[in-house]
């Protein structure tokens, strides 16, 4: 069965084998349906989604989800392959990154299953990040991550303060989401929240955030990421991205799915709010 799940997170990587064997440590299940294995994509002509998606993840792709039934987070891995893969432009999340956040009633435990259940020297040490209750984190392919007591998993997302005025208006005007400030300072730095998505997704503003070149914005580095928004409409999207150009398709609108690019590199795997109910009539 498909869940649709808004606390679904992307994370481009280098060996999607060894990131699964990490997170079905910490209770992330194969549930993808009808994929026991991971998809592949090939920049070919029989493969219609291969062909769309060349430009931005290369000539060939694989993808593969996991789920934790517990807590209803689902991580997204979509392995680049080396032909196509280019170095991470900066040690921290550039502009349209995540830091990841995994629910646990022990951080600590949580991250030490984590390490053991990878090669030696590639997580960082734990750093505490008290106003989340946990602790955060590197760690495969340069991905950031926090492991917290909250209930729910969540994810930071982060902008240049340069672009944040056509960023607020894609999400505002363009996707229809109400962006909420949390806590701002004067300049407009600071901490933002997307209002009313069936989960939690803040927006990290600053000044020194590593902007992309957007002409080439394909995002085939490790750990860049990409995220959901779960009831919207899809075709009123399309009508205000040709309007105002502040993005465009990564894949066209599907029926009621499309992956989206947004004006500063972000990447939006969407569903329309009549997905729920066809799932519901399916299952």
């Amino acid at each position: 069965m498909f869940n649709l799940i808004q606390t679904h997170h992307g994370i481009s990587c280098s060996d999607i084998v060894a990131t699964k064997r990490v997170l079905r440590a910490i209770g992330f299940c194969d549930t993808q349906p009808g994929a026991p294995e991971p998809l592949v994509f090939k920049n070919e002509k029989d493969d219609h989604i291969g062909q769309l998606t060349a430009p931005v993840l290369g000539d060939e792709y694989h993808t593969h989800y996991v789920e934790n039934p517990e807590t209803q987070h689902q991580v997204d891995l979509i392995e680049i392959q080396k032909a196509a893969l280019v170095p991470r432009p900066c040690a921290s999340p550039a502009q349209g990154d995540l830091i990841i956040a995994f629910s646990s009633e022990d951080p600590l435990e949580t991250y030490r299953t984590m390490v053991r259940n990878d090669e030696p020297g590639i997580f960082s040490e734990p750093l505490d990040v008290p106003e989340e209750d946990g602790i955060q984190f590197v760690w495969r392919d340069g991905q950031h991550s926090m492991i917290t007591t909250q209930e729910n998993p969540f994810a930071i997302l982060h902008y240049s303060l340069e672009d944040f005025s056509r960023v607020r208006k894609f999400y505002e005007y363009v996707l229809e989401v109400p962006v909420l400030e949390v806590d701002v300072n004067k300049d407009g730095s600071g901490r933002y929240r997307l209002q009313d998505i069936g989960g939690r997704l803040d927006l990290e503003v600053r000044a020194d955030i590593q902007r992309l070149d957007l002409r080439a914005w394909g995002k085939h580095y490790p750990a860049a990421n990409h995220f959901r928004l779960i009831e919207r409409d899809i075709e009123r999207i399309a009508a205000r991205l040709e309007e105002t150009g502040l993005g465009g398709w990564v894949i066209p609108p599907q029926g009621p799915f499309a992956f989206i690019f947004g004006p500063t590199s972000e990447t939006i795997e969407t569903f329309d709010k009549s997905f729920s109910a066809l799932v519901a009539e399916a299952s």
